[in-house]
């Protein structure tokens, strides 16, 4: 069997593996798009304390968007009223707690090893806001000037709900739709890399420099392997189980897909410009010093 016939192969293993988990997350999507009121994001964030950040947490896992997604919201969260701690807690969150992404690793990783992905990322997550915001409130971050949120969002977001459900279903599958032409180009790439790493890549190789018995420390290597790849969160997530079924160890999981989004060029741009280069230079060294951390603890208790 030639390269291409392997490459093709390959792909389409993953495909059949994946697209019903996909579809079932781009619908999960859609219905929490509709049904979930955003200007349920736009509240109880305008201050700095543990409820604040518990509260941005749980929005990122209620709204169920890829980190592209999330950039957005994040922005208005801001401009509404909410502290810069808080609404990089919920940027931090949001990429980790969609459908999507969560289905994604259980296809690849089982629902153990998903979950305790899943509560390393709502501590990174957490943990971010926190710190962030003693240095916001301390002064350290850029300016922490404040607007309140206007009746306008909600005046409109109450007349949409009171749309016959039947229209709000268009709706869903339209937001659906609208998840699928934002997110395809990336998962195609994490699909199409991922196929490389099945049809290319030896599993010996992996376990070598990934796995959990690697001569070098496989999460300091999973960095700099993460930080070079630009993907969202979904193809982060096709990405980072494909090496953990070609031998990579659990933290180096756990590594990829968090510092892979952390240090996203767009993410940061969007930081940078809306929330000052203190807060993108904060965000950014706090998020990845959290995960190395976290990725060296469950490589010593799940190597």
């Amino acid at each position: 069997m030639n390269w291409a016939a392997s490459y093709l192969t390959a792909l389409g293993g993953l495909v059949a593996e994946l697209w019903l988990y996909l579809l079932l997350g781009f619908l999960m999507a859609g219905i929490i798009a509709e049904f979930v009121p955003k200007r349920t994001l736009l509240r109880y964030c305008g201050t700095n304390n543990l409820a604040t950040y518990g509260r941005a947490m749980a929005a990122g896992l209620v709204v169920s968007l890829c980190s592209c997604g999330a950039i957005p919201i994040a922005a208005t969260m801001r401009a509404k009223g909410a502290t810069r701690a808080a609404a990089l807690t919920f940027l931090a969150a949001a990429p980790w707690a969609g459908f999507l992404q969560l289905l994604i690793f259980y296809r690849f990783l089982g629902f153990a090893r998903t979950a305790i992905v899943f509560v390393g990322a709502m501590l990174v997550a957490f943990l971010t806001g926190w710190l962030l915001g003693k240095l916001e409130d301390a002064g350290w971050l850029d300016g922490t000037s404040r607007s309140a949120i206007p009746l306008a969002v909600a005046d409109e977001e109450a007349e949409h709900h009171a749309e016959r459900m039947s229209q709000r279903w268009v709706c869903v599958f339209r937001e659906a739709g609208e998840a699928f032409r934002e997110l395809w180009k990336y998962l195609a790439f994490g699909l199409l890399v991922a196929a490389a790493l099945r049809a290319f890549v030896p599993s010996e190789w992996v376990n070598r420099y990934l796995g959990a018995g690697s001569a070098i420390n496989p999460v300091l290597l999973a960095v700099p392997v993460a930080a070079v790849v630009e993907l969202c969160s979904e193809g982060f997530s096709v990405l980072a189980g494909q090496l953990y079924q070609l031998g990579a160890s659990l933290a180096v999981v756990f590594v990829v897909v968090l510092v892979g989004v952390t240090t996203d060029f767009t993410e940061l741009s969007m930081i940078w410009g809306k929330f000052g280069k203190r807060c993108a230079l904060g965000y950014l060294g706090i998020a990845t010093a959290l995960t190395i951390a976290l990725g060296f603890l469950i490589q010593l208790v799940f190597p």
